[in-house]
């Protein structure tokens, strides 16, 4: 030990506003190992005041795209996941908190918030949804109210946030036959802890398509028409906070080869790509709601000669992040197939495309689900 005495030095006084500015920009998992001597300030970092400013400004650095794997034919089972950072490519473990064993599966519904809602089935019979924060890893199990429309023609769900509050709801769609003009519905809420609310609406649209879009506490399907249900008709919108279906029309010069819904500019956007011989044009149109009945369209963007896959595309930003497969093998019967599997950033402003992620299985798999997802520090 040495004999000279420690030097005491006084640590500059920090008030309490600037700490808080530290804590609110700091990242979740970070707050979430914090602790203090205060219980004032354990108190504080616990509100919600705090867990919403700490995840507005945290949610465009830690964005990710988590990818379902699994095997054909079904349509959303995973058996893996993929997970990787959108601004960085890093890839990092994404392990579902209970396993399924080998007969069963998972299906990530939705995630905001840093709140993912997942679908599990175990033994691939009895299933239920977890809702789960991976950063605190709380969770909470709720019944999988599907299970009793299996049959049904149309049975999906949709997971969200009330707008600007901690209040989550899964919302169930679900009708028996696509003839029917009758659709039914019922709804879990994160206060009530129950599926105590449903109700049933008259629509025109056939299908609802699998894919939704939660912003501002609105739910955003695309509702197909048409020989194979291949036309898109109409936006079918439902208010999360005051549980109202409405529908309005697609414009008939938006739709194209393919279409699909994606976040853009802290909205609702709708991408469509047409492939025709050697033109290729990708075109984002922005959609703002103007009143509960009608959606006012922009096209915002047009990008020629670079094409996208027809899996469902997402645009962060100022790129748009793009999940392909593609199987190879001669085709005896003694090959086996290999699956590649890119997850690529395409810069459009640049015309180029960023490889993030290539992975390869030795047989064959398909891509389920395509989730984004940010860190955050919301309850379950």
């Amino acid at each position: 030990m040495s004999d000279t005495p420690p030097n005491m030095k006084k640590l500059p006084h920090l008030s309490e506003d600037l700490i808080w500015k530290i804590m609110v920009k700091a990242d979740p998992k970070t707050v979430g190992q914090c602790r203090t001597l205060s219980k004032g300030w354990n108190f504080r970092l616990c509100t919600n005041l705090f867990v919403k400013a700490n995840y507005k400004e945290n949610k465009d650095r830690s964005k990710s795209v988590i990818v379902g794997i699994g095997y054909p034919p079904g349509d959303y089972n995973s058996v893996w996941f993929v997970r990787a950072y959108i601004q960085s490519g890093r890839q990092v473990q994404f392990n579902i908190p209970m396993d399924a064993n080998q007969y069963g599966f998972y299906s990530v519904i939705g995630s905001e918030n840093g709140i993912i809602c997942i679908k599990i089935s175990l033994g691939g019979l009895n299933s239920r949804l977890l809702i789960w924060n991976p950063v605190s890893d709380k969770r909470r199990y709720v019944t999988d109210e599907a299970s009793k429309h299996s049959a049904h023609a149309i049975s999906l769900y949709a997971f969200g946030f009330l707008e600007d509050e901690i209040e989550y709801r899964i919302v169930h769609v679900y009708k028996r036959a696509f003839r029917q003009r009758n659709m039914s519905w019922s709804l879990y809420t994160s206060f009530e802890r129950e599926w105590t609310h449903s109700g049933m609406f008259e629509s025109d649209v056939q299908k609802l398509g699998p894919k939704y879009i939660v912003n501002n506490g609105i739910v955003y399907w695309i509702g197909w028409q048409g020989a194979d249900f291949f036309e898109p008709a109409y936006i079918v919108t439902f208010n999360l906070r005051i549980q109202m279906f409405h529908e309005a029309k697609i414009p008939p010069d938006v739709p194209s080869d393919y279409n699909s819904l994606t976040y853009f500019n802290d909205g609702v956007g709708y991408i469509s790509y047409r492939n025709l011989a050697f033109s290729r044009q990708v075109l984002v149109w922005q959609m703002k709601r103007n009143g509960d009945h009608n959606i006012h369209w922009e096209r915002m963007i047009r990008v020629s000669g670079l094409g996208i896959p027809y899996t469902p595309s997402l645009f962060v930003g100022n790129d748009i992040i793009t999940v392909m497969e593609c199987r190879g093998g001669s085709g005896s019967a003694n090959d086996a197939v290999r699956t590649d599997f890119l997850i690529s950033r395409l810069k459009y402003m640049e015309s180029r495309r960023e490889h993030l992620v290539h992975r390869t299985w030795q047989e064959h798999v398909n891509v389920k689900t395509i989730t984004m997802h940010s860190d955050g520090l919301y309850m379950v």
